[in-house]
């Protein structure tokens, strides 16, 4: 839950407002962060550009309603964002490579967003709580903000969870449950 809350806080934090038709770039789109700000920006009307390292994510981000989705493991990113762009909006979940490019293919006065540690965000959190329970968590809930996680029983399940996210075994976010106790809202959305 603590990253989906840091894509929606720190969406509204864009330095200056984000306008409709605007491009973003969306590092690692696929995510349980990048599918969120995917959502949170076509609602906003902007062009979405979205990257993952698999095949099944890119066709993923494209039911997401991402206007232009490519797997970064085969395209070339340079030329994606050069054609699509230039940017107005980067999400990075990354840095690296995609960094560089969108740095390339940045529009003037564009923003890049570099999500912070959960240190820097959590005070926020008693800020924007109230506000992301009643946005997110009922589209959540009804299937109109779609996100697909992977749980995991007990903690004892923790090192599954945590190899199939470093061998990229993972096709969906992987949440580990700490007990059997879970409450029945964390069920339906895992």
């Amino acid at each position: 839950m603590a990253p989906v809350i840091n894509g929606r806080v720190l969406f509204n934090s864009v330095p200056s407002a984000v306008f409709l038709g605007e491009v973003v770039f969306v590092s690692v789109g696929a995510g349980c962060v990048g599918s969120l700000v995917i959502q949170l920006a076509k609602a906003e009307g902007l062009k979405v550009i979205a990257s993952a390292g698999l095949d099944e994510k890119v066709q993923f981000m494209k039911g997401l309603g991402a206007d232009v989705t490519f797997n970064y493991k085969v395209s070339n990113m340079g030329k994606v964002l050069k054609r699509e762009g230039p940017i107005d909006v980067y999400w990075d979940n990354v840095s690296g490579e995609m960094l560089e490019a969108a740095l390339h293919n940045a529009n003037n006065h564009a923003r890049f967003i570099v999500p912070p540690s959960a240190l820097v965000v959590y005070g926020l959190y008693a800020k924007y709580a109230d506000a992301f329970c009643a946005e997110v968590m009922s589209k959540l809930a009804s299937g109109e903000i779609k996100h697909r996680a992977h749980g995991y029983d007990g903690l004892e399940r923790a090192g599954e969870a945590m190899r199939a996210v470093h061998t990229g075994a993972n096709e969906e976010d992987e949440v580990c449950y700490p007990c059997f106790e879970v409450p029945p809202i964390a069920r339906t959305l895992y």
